[in-house]
């Protein structure tokens, strides 16, 4: 890869990272989610799009491709933000997993 190419890449992540931030994090969210009763971060973000990638390119996760930063994808990183990483879209959800 070579140095503009890891560059592009890396603001694409940024860019998607913000976009998938703009619906479930911190700034504003149409659909925020929680996690211990703090909101979604783009840290945890960035380490489920990492993931995500790694399973567009990992053969084993059948009809997982890539599609430019859409929706779906955005759907996809939700998904393991809510799964993997246990964040919900209440406050209280997080609370009653035994953090009370």
């Amino acid at each position: 890869m070579t140095p503009l190419s890891i560059l592009t890449a890396h603001r694409q992540l940024d860019d998607f990272v913000d976009y998938v931030d703009s619906f479930y994090g911190q700034n504003d969210p149409l659909y925020p989610l929680y996690y211990e009763g703090e909101a979604l971060t783009k840290e945890d973000i960035r380490h489920a799009s990492i993931l995500y990638l790694d399973r567009c390119q990992d053969e084993s996760f059948e009809n997982i491709t890539w599609g430019d930063g859409d929706s779906l994808d955005r759907e996809r990183v939700r998904d393991i933000l809510t799964d993997k990483f246990n964040y919900s879209y209440s406050v209280l959800t997080s609370y009653n997993k035994g953090n009370w």
